[in-house]
């Protein structure tokens, strides 16, 4: 969506029949009848839920609390796991870690799944 370097508010795009958010001349995000695009940094104060469907980290670690402090500072923060249905599938180049209710598993490269040594 062209703009001029100044522009900012909302710009419809009818070829694409999507609505845009504009910053100086910049899209911040966009959305349409089927998704919502973000192009740069999201803060939500209130938190991200997901009702239906995935989320989908595609690039990045996720992150709790202050990654510089993280070696010296018990976090305050947790990744809470619900029961559900085990991953399968190959994993070629990358892990991942699940409950199965009782304890939590690891799922390597090839998909060897086993529990975390506590």
């Amino acid at each position: 969506m062209a703009t001029s370097a100044t522009h900012r508010g909302w710009l419809y795009d009818a070829v694409n029949a999507r609505l845009g958010a504009v910053y100086n001349g910049t899209e911040a995000f966009d959305f349409d009848a089927n998704d919502m695009a973000v192009a740069v940094a999201l803060t939500a104060a209130l938190g991200v839920t997901a009702t239906t469907g995935d989320i989908i980290g595609t690039a990045g670690n996720l992150r709790l609390g202050a990654i510089s402090a993280f070696a010296t500072t018990e976090p305050t923060s947790a990744v809470v796991m619900k029961q559900g249905t085990a991953p399968s599938g190959a994993i070629a180049t990358s892990g991942g870690i699940f409950a199965d209710g009782t304890v939590v598993k690891k799922i390597i490269a090839a998909g060897t799944v086993s529990n975390v040594e506590t």
